[in-house]
């Protein structure tokens, strides 16, 4: 089992935030889920799903290293994140608190 984690400061995603920054982040799907939401849920939204990849990214560092945009996070009906990628067999989770953002992935082996 191999276990990935990051934190984001949400301020620094806000004073980035652009559809160039968002296009390296997140994935066309993302995208358009996002793109109508205002300006502090489209911060949260992202430095959630960035944090989340970025947690995704150790995790899977022993196998490789993907693109952020090939990783599509997708909330189910009860709002629990979770993806496919590949044949990994990964768990994730994303939290927001005040100013900061947090992404968890677990790959199990």
């Amino acid at each position: 089992m191999n276990v990935g984690i990051d934190i984001v400061e949400n301020e620094r995603v806000r004073k980035v935030l652009s559809d160039a920054f968002m296009r390296k982040v997140l994935s066309e799907d993302e995208r358009k889920l996002c793109e109508d939401y205002p300006l502090e849920k489209k911060v949260r939204f992202v430095a959630g799903r960035f944090a989340v990849k970025e947690a995704i990214i150790k995790a899977l560092s022993d196998y490789e290293i993907p693109e952020f945009t090939d990783l599509n996070i997708v909330n189910n009906s009860k709002g629990k994140p979770g993806i496919t990628y590949k044949d990994y067999k990964l768990s994730v989770s994303i939290s927001h608190e005040h100013n900061y953002s947090v992404g968890m992935a677990v790959l199990e082996e």
